[in-house]
């Protein structure tokens, strides 16, 4: 069951109540995980080890992309007006650049919600645009908005749209649009610039919390070989996790004494497909640039389900090193724990969502059967009306007058439970995001993000940090599957 199903249920009252981690400290697992088995540990940095301020980060990296759009590609000073908007977007979404459209997908890869530049579309809009097909999003335009650093770019080129519609930018199409902002984005996180304010000013953009360090203790004591992989260069990598892990253990004084091996500029997803040779960087034992994943296995002597990554991009983290390393994965939610307290902070608003649509099933299918019965006599008294008494008229016309006022007065109440359930709904998902709702549904459905996770992550939490209260070999059990006919009695039990 998912945290938006136990939410709805209360669990009934064990010995061990008092216990139990709070929600936003836990690993929850979806396949069941032997930490025994487990040889090496793998971290990426960037909003893994290292969890960057919202919006502070966010917003560097929406100013700097405008301005590059303005002074190296022409585009209006009217773009470094626009306030960003940390609200506007969500993890899960996907891009549109053909169209100029952020859309939320469900698990069938159908569009759920969408909006145009900044406006919400409307359900006839959206149907006319992409019905209920299910789409591609591997096709040309198509962007995934997987990772939080997308976050900024989703919002800028919401507004970029915008300006195109109310003409105060100037560009052929869409697509330009698309493809100026991937540019601008990119440059803006590589050119060095963002970096370097950002480990200017280390205690304003980047969280400390000395539970990172006693998380990756425990793994090395617990006889795990620990090793860094990430797309971050030596420099910066140094300047964050100098900032994050030295002098936090007097037995670990630097942070690379946390890592048997360390990686940088590796390239992900490439890492996992790719072949390079891998660079010692000078004067750090253990600490290279690029090589690919046989290299490491082989430096680490353990290779895959042996080996346990953890990373926050569905794609170039776990779906890459699932896929092609078989190695097990656990994906960082930083969201995870805001959605938790609203899940908590809604529930009697869930239970009655549950109820209200118990009520409606159960009226709606009450009304059918009576439905049925008065199609039924009207039939009767068709096909026998010739040989019935003139009383067996009367009784088959007052039953049918009966079955027809009961029937109307459940449609009726389907209805108003209908939009009762509804206002209660949006109430409740608007608390989550007024445009998208939360990240892991929409209404009754799993988003496509949800599903990605339950397809290619064996675990996920909110922050490393949450390792700590894990035993390094103890087995973290997932969820017994079950169909819907058992979940019923399991709940009952």
């Amino acid at each position: 069951m998912t945290a938006w199903d136990h939410a709805l249920l209360a669990a009934p009252p064990t010995l061990e109540a008092d216990d139990r981690l709070p929600p936003a400290h836990k690993l929850y697992a979806l396949r069941t995980l032997p930490l025994d088995e487990i040889k090496a540990v793998g971290f990426d940095m960037d909003h893994t080890l290292a969890r960057y301020r919202a919006p502070e980060a966010d917003e560097l990296a929406f100013k700097k992309s405008a301005r590059l759009l303005v002074r190296d590609r022409g585009y209006s000073p009217w773009l470094l007006e626009i306030e960003y908007d940390p609200a506007f977007a969500v993890r899960g979404l996907v891009l549109d650049g053909l169209r100029g459209n952020l859309l939320k997908l469900n698990r069938e890869r159908q569009v759920v919600r969408a909006c145009h530049g900044s406006r919400a579309l409307s359900r006839p809009e959206l149907e006319a645009v992409y019905s209920r097909r299910r789409l591609s999003t591997a096709a040309k335009g198509f962007r995934n908005i997987d990772t939080l650093f997308e976050l900024p770019e989703s919002h800028l080129y919401a507004r970029m749209v915008d300006g195109l519609d109310r003409g105060l930018l100037k560009a052929e199409n869409y697509l330009e649009l698309f493809r100026d902002v991937r540019w601008a984005v990119d440059t803006a996180h590589r050119n060095g610039e963002m970096k370097a304010e950002i480990l200017a000013h280390r205690d304003f953009f980047i969280a400390r919390d000395p539970q990172l360090a006693l998380a990756l203790d425990r793994l090395k004591r617990g006889g795990k070989k620990l090793f860094l992989l990430t797309n971050s260069d030596w420099s910066f990598t140094d300047g964050v996790l100098s900032h994050l892990l030295n002098g936090q253990d007097e037995a670990r004084p630097h942070w690379t004494d946390y890592f048997d091996l360390m990686v940088v500029s590796s390239r992900k997803p490439l890492f996992f497909t790719d072949t390079p040779e891998a660079v010692a960087i000078g004067g750090h034992p253990n600490a290279f640039s690029g090589g690919h994943t046989a290299w490491l296995e082989a430096r680490l002597e353990a290779e895959g389900e042996q080996i346990l990554y953890v990373g926050d991009h569905i794609y170039g983290d776990v779906l890459r090193s699932k896929k092609n390393a078989s190695w097990r994965t656990l994906l960082l939610v930083p969201e995870l724990e805001r959605e938790l307290k609203l899940l908590e902070a809604k529930s009697p608003d869930l239970r009655e969502l549950f109820r209200l649509e118990t009520a409606r099933r159960r009226a709606q299918r009450r009304a059918s059967v009576l439905q049925d019965q008065w199609n039924r006599n009207r039939a009767r008294r068709h096909v026998l009306g010739p040989r019935l008494s003139t009383e067996a008229m009367a009784a088959l016309d007052h039953e049918a007058t009966q079955l027809a006022l009961s029937a109307g007065a459940l449609r009726q109440r389907v209805e108003l439970l209908t939009l009762e359930a509804r206002g209660l709904q949006s109430a409740v998902e608007g608390a989550f995001n007024p445009m998208w709702g939360p990240i892991f549904r929409d209404r009754d459905e799993q988003t496509r993000f949800a599903d990605q996770i339950q397809q290619f992550a064996c675990a996920y939490t909110g922050r490393v940090e949450n390792l700590y209260m894990v035993d390094p070999q103890a087995t973290v059990y997932a969820p017994v599957p079950t169909l819907p006919h058992e979940r019923r009695e399991m709940v009952r039990g």
